[in-house]
């Protein structure tokens, strides 16, 4: 699962916002039509909403990750103490 704390997505995010303040300044010098878009506060309102369910839903996703985690390790350390303390029975060692 890819996160968004990857420097691999915050290059990618760099360059295409230099990108695009490249293409901003230089656009009317390459196409003499060219007329930047005016972005509306409604268009902004939801980009910036869609960024923030995208955020949420990957959050979400990381919390029931850390959960299943959490319950394989519990799980796993429960094992390992049953057969720690199957070997000492074995053994004839005292338990814990």
């Amino acid at each position: 699962m890819r996160a968004l704390a990857e420097p691999q997505f915050h290059l990618l995010m760099t360059v295409l916002v230099v990108a695009s303040l490249v293409l901003d300044q230089e656009a009317s010098h390459w196409l003499p039509t060219w007329n930047m878009p005016k972005v509306g506060v409604v268009t902004f309102t939801l980009g910036l909403c869609w960024v923030a369910l995208f955020a949420a839903h990957r959050i979400a996703n990381l919390h029931r990750r850390l959960d299943v985690l959490q319950d394989l390790l519990d799980r796993t350390v429960r094992r390992t103490d049953a057969l720690e303390d199957d070997a000492r029975t074995r053994r004839g060692l005292p338990l814990r």
